[in-house]
């Protein structure tokens, strides 16, 4: 796919180092001069030079050909004109960093619909690290109304020893790690003490799924 990247931050530039891997066709815009040479140096990007939320270097960098617009600035304002740029010239995926909350209706008049919240994501992440430790959040689908999380069985486990079909009544399990391999689980695949699961499950069922791991 041909993705554009507008902004440069740490954001930008590890979103551009994982698309390169994956042999996207990824151009990164960045306003500032001296921070754009610099990662012109770096990355496997094509790296422009210039204002984001302007028309003409959207033009430039082939906006009308893209796959993909990700607006990545640190300024709201930026990223609305960016997308309704992105959304004029017909661009698929339109997805847009979100820095305040207050700024999430002004998204929404935009039309803009995919937005995401860093910081409130990595802040949520934290908090669910301490009420479950050891269980690794993956993320949230559903419009954050479902989680996915990795969670290991243990010997003593209600888990171990059970078909799949039997065991998953609250939740879905999307695969499992098992000495080193990944496992596409059917319904009679048998669950063994050692694996790690990745759970999906509605956010609000996730504290009852705890007693499944225990004994």
């Amino acid at each position: 796919m041909k993705i554009i990247l507008v902004g440069g931050g740490r954001l930008g530039v590890a979103l551009s180092n994982i698309l390169s891997k994956e042999r996207h066709d990824v151009v990164l815009i960045e306003k500032n001069d001296a921070l754009a040479d610099e990662l012109a140096e770096k990355l496997d990007a094509l790296v422009l030079h210039g204002d984001g939320s302007d028309a003409g270097l959207l033009r430039d960098a082939n906006i009308e050909a893209s796959d993909a617009v990700f607006a990545l600035t640190s300024d709201d304002r930026a990223n609305i004109k960016i997308c309704e740029l992105a959304k004029s010239a017909k661009v698929r995926t339109i997805v847009s960093r979100l820095n305040d909350a207050d700024s999430e209706k002004d998204f929404a008049k935009a039309g803009i619909e995919i937005l995401i919240d860093a910081t409130a994501t990595a802040a949520f992440a934290f908090r669910k690290a301490a009420e479950r430790p050891g269980r690794p959040l993956v993320g949230f689908v559903a419009g954050g109304k479902a989680e996915i999380f990795e969670a290991s069985v243990r010997k003593d486990s209600k888990l171990a020893g059970k078909a799949i079909a039997d065991a998953a009544k609250d939740f879905s399990i999307a695969c499992i790690s098992r000495e080193g391999k990944i496992i596409l689980p059917k319904p009679e695949t048998k669950i063994r003490e050692g694996d790690i699961l990745t759970v999906c499950a509605p956010v609000d069922d996730v504290k009852k799924i705890d007693a499944y791991f225990k004994a």
